[in-house]
């Protein structure tokens, strides 16, 4: 991994800790008790650390087994936006994305391409997925605000990306297979029902 790439990871990951932090806190009205909100921040950024970088290596990791050349760039804009919409109490999270190139590979035909953004697509919320049972696991273990939290992100990030629009995961994946864009989904909004409703 380049220095360049490990920076845009770095700038990105911590961002994205604090909007989440921020908007955990309750959005700008949190920002008026700065201990809570610190304490939020550090939570989150353990939480953004496991969903946020696995997610874009997963994504990264399977591209490369393809063929593809992939790598991480972040997108100011997109982390100003997921600054300003935490402090609504919300996130919208575009830090950027694993940018990926023909490099050595040929594909014949469009199926094949589709097939093969499709599966690098679905890699990112799968792991945020499984991060998210393996923190549910240790919060029915050990019930604590990191588990929980580390729970909640990465299953909102899960969601977020299969949202079947634009530049997310969740087009690439909806337009391979149908089938397996739902099971994620339904997976993920089953795990978020588990978090709000029964823990």
């Amino acid at each position: 991994m380049q220095i360049e790439e490990l920076k845009d990871i770095a700038i990105s990951a911590l961002a994205l800790g604090i909007a989440f932090g921020i908007a955990l806190a309750g959005g700008i009205d949190g920002l008026s008790s700065p201990m809570y909100v610190l304490r939020l921040v550090g939570i989150a950024l353990l939480a953004v650390s496991t969903g946020f970088i696995f997610h874009e290596l997963a994504h990264r990791m399977v591209a490369r087994k393809f063929g593809y050349i992939a790598e991480f760039e972040k997108w100011t804009t997109g982390l100003l936006i997921a600054l300003a919409s935490s402090l609504m109490g919300f996130i919208f999270a575009a830090p950027g994305a694993v940018v990926i190139r023909p490099g050595n590979i040929i594909i014949s035909d469009q199926k094949t391409q589709i097939e093969n953004m499709g599966i690098i697509s679905i890699a990112g919320p799968a792991t945020n997925i499984a991060i998210a049972l393996l923190f549910l696991a240790l919060d029915a273990v050990y019930p604590t605000l990191i588990f929980y939290i580390g729970a909640y992100i990465n299953t909102w990030l899960a969601i977020f990306n299969l949202i079947p629009f634009g530049p997310l995961d969740g087009a690439k994946v909806f337009r391979w297979n149908k089938l397996y864009w739902g099971a994620a989904l339904a997976t993920a909004g089953l795990l978020f029902i588990a978090q709000r409703f029964l823990l």
